[in-house]
C-alpha cells in the first residue's frame, strides 16, 4: 500500500515536471518555413545575411556574445553584423554568452541577464527566444529557463550540418524532410559552417521544392504578433536604437584598439600563435558594414558541437514533435494557466486512487 502511494506520488511528480515545461518543436502556422542559425556570429554570418536578403528570405539567428573569434562582446564590427541582421527583418534569438549553460542557478540568470543586456545595447530589444547549445537542456534547465520568461525554441529539422565536412549529407537530410510535405517545417542550422552558408542555403531557396511556403522568423512561423522580443514591438522599424552609433556600447572594451583593426590585413601568425586573417564584408546599399579581421584560433576546441543523442538519429524528420507543439500558445501566461489546471486534474486524480486503494 505505502509502496504504491509513493509510486503514484513519484508518476505525478514527473508527469508535472514535463507538463511545466514547454519547449518548441515545430511551427503552428501552416505554409511556413522557419531556418534557424545557430553559435554565430561567425565569419561566414554577414554573408549569410546578404544571401537572405537578396532571395527576400527571413530568418533567426540564435547568437551568443562571447564564441567565435573575434567576439562579438569585444568587437564592434561584429556588433554590427548583428545591427545588420536585425534591420534586415530577420530575428535575433539568444543562444547563451558565451555557449555554454552554467550549472547553478544563480549563475546562469546572471549571465542570461548579461546576454539580455548585451544584445539590447545593439537593437534595442530583448530577446524572448532560446536555443541551448547543442539543444542540450534537461526538464529541470527548461523549467527555469522558461520561468525566466523565455520560449525555447528546438526543431523538427535537423540539417546535421555541424557534424559535415561538405553540403552533401546535410542537403541530402533536407531533401528526406522536405519530401514529407508537411504543413511547416522549423529547420536547424549553423551559420559557423561554410558550406551550411554556401551551398546548403542557396540550396535550399533554389531547390524548387519549397514554393509552397513562406520563409519567416521563429516568431512568425509560431503567430508571435511581439516579433520576438520581450518588449513586443509593433513592428521592429518603431526601435529607434538602430539608427544609433554604437561606439559608447558598454559591451566595447576594446572600442580604440578594435576601431583600427578593421583594414585589411595579410594573412599572419601573431605571437600566441593565433592565424589572423582579413575578411572583407560584402556591404548592401542600405547596410554598409566595415571589414571584419577573421581570428581563427589554432587547435581551439572550445567551438566544437556537443554530440547529443537527438542529433545522431537516423531521420532528420522528428514525428514525435507533431502533436506537442500544436497545443502551445506562445503566451507566457496562458502556458502557465493551461499548465496549472492540468496539473490539478493529475493530483486530484492521483489522490482519488490512492482513496480507493
Amino acid at each position: 500500500m505505502v509502496k504504491l502511494n509513493i509510486k503514484l506520488l513519484s508518476i505525478l511528480a514527473t508527469t508535472t515536471s514535463l507538463i511545466q515545461c514547454t519547449q518548441i518543436h515545430s511551427c503552428k502556422v501552416d505554409g511556413t518555413l522557419a531556418l534557424t542559425f545557430d553559435d554565430g556570429p561567425t565569419k561566414y554570418t554577414n554573408e549569410l545575411i546578404d544571401t537572405l536578403n537578396k532571395y527576400g528570405v527571413k530568418a533567426t539567428f540564435f547568437i551568443n556574445a562571447h564564441n567565435y573569434f573575434p567576439y562579438a562582446d569585444e568587437n564592434p564590427s561584429v556588433q554590427n553584423i548583428i545591427k545588420k541582421a536585425y534591420q534586415s527583418g530577420h530575428q535575433i534569438a539568444s543562444h547563451t554568452y558565451g555557449h555554454v549553460i552554467e550549472n547553478d542557478i544563480p549563475t546562469m540568470k546572471k549571465s542570461f541577464e548579461k546576454m539580455d543586456k548585451f544584445v539590447k545595447s545593439i537593437i534595442g530589444v530583448t530577446p524572448k527566444y532560446f536555443r541551448a547549445p547543442g539543444n542540450n537542456c534537461d526538464a529541470n534547465c527548461a523549467n527555469t529557463i522558461e520561468n525566466m520568461g523565455y520560449i525555447i525554441v528546438k526543431y523538427d529539422v535537423n540539417s546535421l550540418d555541424w557534424k559535415a565536412t561538405t553540403s552533401a549529407d546535410p542537403i541530402s537530410n533536407l531533401k528526406q524532410a522536405f519530401n514529407q510535405n508537411k504543413k511547416n517545417y522549423l529547420v536547424y542550422m549553423h551559420d559557423s559552417k561554410s558550406h551550411t552558408v554556401q551551398e546548403t542555403v542557396p540550396w535550399i531557396i533554389n531547390s524548387g521544392m519549397l514554393k509552397n511556403y513562406k520563409f519567416v522568423t521563429v516568431a512568425e512561423c509560431l503567430g508571435d504578433k511581439s516579433y520576438g522580443y520581450k518588449e513586443g514591438l509593433s513592428s521592429p522599424s518603431n526601435n529607434p536604437i538602430i539608427n544609433n552609433n554604437n561606439n559608447n556600447n558598454p559591451f566595447n572594451s576594446n572600442n580604440n584598439n578594435n576601431s583600427n583593426n578593421n583594414s585589411n590585413i595579410n594573412s599572419n601568425i601573431n605571437n600566441n600563435g593565433i592565424i589572423a586573417t582579413s575578411l572583407p564584408m560584402t556591404a548592401t546599399t542600405t547596410n554598409t558594414i566595415a571589414p571584419i579581421n577573421t581570428i581563427i584560433p589554432v587547435n581551439n576546441t572550445t567551438n566544437i558541437h556537443p554530440v547529443i543523442e537527438s542529433d545522431l538519429a537516423t531521420l532528420p524528420y522528428d514525428n514525435s514533435s507533431k502533436a506537442n507543439t500544436q497545443q502551445v500558445d506562445i503566451d507566457s501566461s496562458s502556458i502557465k494557466q493551461y499548465n496549472n489546471a492540468i496539473i490539478m486534474i493529475i493530483a486530484s486524480l492521483t489522490i482519488f486512487i490512492i482513496n480507493l486503494i
